[in-house]
């Protein structure tokens, strides 16, 4: 069969083309080097290089990263290793001047050195990296910390944020390699040990200065985190009222988000307690434990002029031997347990008085007044609390503004439960001893305030027997059981064959105090008597609007007194002739508003007769609802109608929430400012105190320190597990693409050959005559 010239013509040009493009694709391996320049030359091989190239970028990248966070690490290795340094100078610094043959000016001159130190490490804590702050966690564009107050600082301010810069090191893993400069510079534990392991306190049960107790107590040393040391404070303060104080149970509580300390009591005890937290004061010389027999004890009044002199202690446990003074009856009082003042056997003095010169300088150092009368073989012993250490803890727990106290809403005024004046104090009477009643007489009682019924009493009898033109001998009583008042003579010559009381046809009736007696003014009391009150005599008396209403707040946990709303109690209105029914109302109006309100709070209403103020606190006995309560005596809706002055409460608010700290930081630049102090004011317990804090800074810096270069050993080897990577996946890239020259080159030849073959029969098919094409 005859092939048609066109078709081999046709053949031919392909077959040329195709061998063009196999020496086109020939040449261009040669020239590139690289088997894969299409994707047609190897789609699969061609994925198999992106993804490998793509590998090879991720892996430098991270190389950039981990060369950015050994940047960072390096920077904050180097700050660090400075801030121990000048740790070691403050301390090597307190060391020195801790010690007592330093003078004052020497530790005076020293608060430039340690303001030196502050700057620098406030310096050193602004370190920067390519423009970062490395302690300002993620806001790493602002300072970390500044003074509060560049020309007179007392603190320093944290200013960036609780989020620590990282960096990425592989496909799903990060490294911290900036810090929070706050956690840095701050400590989360506290060391408890010999210089700030002490607290001292002082229980009141409101019953007279003579009735405080002044406690100690010491922390067990350790290492502990604030919720720790809360309970640490609340063991040791309930064992040392248990011990000797009045044991009571208290409340010690830390709250993190606030980072304060908190101390109330359980609210348990009854009636009134109060109790100070001796921060500045309670190691200071004093005397305590006072005791007596034959004399009231709430009417001694000892006077210590010269704190200086009291160096020696009376033995210890309290009361084991106290100093005792007893009264000869003949202005001489003898002293037993002398702790070592050389004081005389015998001291001059009378029956309500005495001086001690202590250090015998000739100077009376103390004294010692009584209220009642001293008489053979009364005695007073008290013990004697000499000036020991600080080693407070009150700093470290935020307390550092000097004593703080607690006490429950109390009447800020005593509390009369009568009054009289010109108005309401005569008595119109007449005697009759058998010749017929006498004309008209009248006792005025005593105009003035009067806190005890029977004091009332006794001031009735002494008008009456003043009034009397017989000089009778009257007796007055008032019994608590029946609230009434009694009016008889006492049956000595001479006596009385009839006692008119004129209640209602004396010629003062207008002025009588009949009423306030409990007598009625309807008729007189006639006969020999006793003439005893109609009525029980009235203590208080509740008027609807006008001394009816007490607002107070019920502040619950968690809430403050702006999300607090007012609540108001109404005091049932009427004549209150007992004391505990009075008090009785106003617990029944407060807790009846408390259930409408929903908190149902048990209340606690108490009055003193030592005192005589009224006491109003949460009743503990069920556990505490409140953080607070507050009586809005000066700024509550119903002060037109307040019960306060009725309660002995001056117009302002009452609020008895817990004794709270300051924010507690335990920093280094906290430990430093204190320290600026304590040499300033030479105090050689703070100076001491700010040694082992710098002791726990320095250890805390250490452990970063040693953190930092555990990451940057691990960056190193992360840094060469990568290297060895990329490597390994470049080999493996360079398999796939990369051509072999040997190989390529053989190739292009072959195919040279062949397109220069082929160049050749295509020529010849080329040069046919028209006439063999056709």
């Amino acid at each position: 069969m005859r092939v048609p010239n066109i078709s081999l013509y046709n053949t031919s040009k392909h077959q040329l083309n195709m061998v063009t493009n196999d020496l086109r694709d020939a040449n261009e391996v040669i020239s590139t080097q690289k088997r894969i320049n299409n994707i047609s030359d190897d789609p699969i091989g061609l994925s198999q290089v992106l993804d490998l190239r793509l590998s090879v970028k991720n892996l430098e990248q991270l190389n950039k990263n981990i060369d950015l966070g050994k940047t960072w690490l390096d920077g904050t290795e180097a700050a660090l290793q400075s801030v121990s340094n000048q740790l070691i100078d403050a301390k090597l610094l307190s060391t020195q001047l801790v010690n007592a043959s330093m003078s004052t000016s020497e530790r005076n001159d020293a608060v430039e050195t340690i303001e030196g130190i502050i700057d620098q490490v406030l310096s050193l804590s602004n370190t920067q990296v390519n423009g970062s702050y490395v302690f300002s966690g993620t806001k790493n564009n602002i300072r970390a910390f500044t003074y509060d107050d560049d020309a007179n600082p007392s603190k320093v301010n944290y200013n960036g944020n609780y989020t620590a810069f990282e960096v990425k090191t592989g496909t799903t893993n990060k490294l911290e390699v900036g810090r929070i400069g706050e956690d840095v510079f701050t400590e989360d534990e506290i060391i408890v040990d010999g210089t700030n392991n002490k607290i001292f306190f002082k229980e009141d049960p409101g019953k007279g200065l003579n009735s405080e107790r002044v406690l100690e107590g010491t922390l067990p040393d350790g290492t502990y985190p604030p919720d720790e040391l809360a309970v640490l404070l609340r063991n040791t303060m309930n064992s040392a009222s248990n011990d000797k104080g009045y044991g009571v149970t208290y409340k010690v509580d830390y709250d993190d988000s606030t980072k304060k300390f908190s101390i109330t009591d359980d609210g348990k005890y009854n009636g009134y307690f109060g109790f100070e937290m001796l921060w500045g004061t309670g190691e200071t010389p004093r005397v305590g434990g006072i005791n007596t027999e034959g004399i009231l004890k709430e009417g001694v009044d000892i006077n210590v002029i010269y704190d200086t002199s009291l160096i020696y202690d009376t033995p210890e446990p309290s009361g084991t031997a106290p100093l005792r003074l007893t009264y000869d009856g003949d202005g001489f009082w003898q002293v037993l347990n002398d702790p070592g003042y050389g004081l005389p056997t015998t001291i001059s003095g009378t029956d309500r008085y005495v001086e001690l010169d202590l250090n015998q300088n000739g100077l009376t150092d103390m004294t010692i007044s009584l209220d009642s009368i001293a008489v053979g073989g009364d005695f007073v012993e008290f013990d004697i609390f000499s000036e020991s250490d600080d080693h407070s803890i009150g700093p470290d727990l935020g307390f550092s503004s000097g004593d703080v106290s607690f006490q429950p809403a109390r009447s800020n005024d005593e509390v009369p439960l009568k009054i009289f004046d010109h108005t309401n104090n005569v008595i119109d009477f007449t005697e009759d001893t058998g010749g017929g009643p006498s004309a008209q007489l009248s006792a005025a009682i005593p105009p003035g305030k009067y806190y005890e019924m029977d004091d009332v009493a006794t001031a009735v009898e002494t008008a009456l027997e003043s009034a009397s033109l017989n000089g009778i001998d009257y007796t007055v009583t008032y019994s608590e059981q029946t609230g009434r008042f009694s009016i008889v003579e006492s049956g000595t010559a001479p006596t009385l064959v009839d006692l008119q009381l004129l209640w209602n046809s004396g010629t003062n009736t207008g002025l009588t105090a009949g009423t306030e007696l409990g007598y009625s003014l309807a008729a007189d009391d006639t006969g020999v008597g006793p003439h005893i009150s109609d009525t029980a005599a009235t203590l208080f008396t509740i008027t609807s609007g006008t001394n009816d209403a007490i607002n107070f707040k019920e502040i619950l946990p968690g809430k403050s007194s702006s999300e607090t709303s007012e609540l108001t109690a109404t005091i049932p209105a009427g004549t209150y002739t007992d004391i505990d029914a009075f008090i009785r109302a106003v617990e029944d109006a407060m807790e009846d508003e408390s259930e409408l309100n929903g908190n149902r709070v048990d209340y606690e209403v108490s009055y003193s007769y030592i005192t005589h103020k009224f006491t109003i606190k949460e009743d503990g006995e069920l556990g505490r609802k409140l953080e607070d309560l507050e009586f809005l005596f000066g700024t509550g809706t119903d002060l037109s109608a307040s019960a306060g002055a009725t309660l002995g409460f001056d117009a302002k608010d009452v609020s008895s929430a817990p004794v709270e700290s300051q924010k507690v930081t335990w920093g280094i630049f906290e430990t430093l400012f204190d320290l600026k102090e304590y040499l300033a004011t030479d105090d050689e317990d703070g100076i001491s105190r700010t040694m082992t804090r710098l002791d726990t800074h320095f250890n805390s810096i250490t452990s970063v320190l040693s953190d930092i270069g555990i990451k940057s050993n691990r960056l190193e080897v992360r840094k060469q597990v990568s290297s060895e990577t990329k490597l390994t996946l470049t080999e493996r890239k360079s398999m796939i693409e990369d051509a072999d020259v040997v190989e390529s080159i053989m190739d292009l030849q072959s195919i040279q050959t062949a397109y220069e073959a082929s160049l050749n029969s295509t020529s010849k098919v080329i040069n046919l005559s028209l006439v063999d094409f056709l």
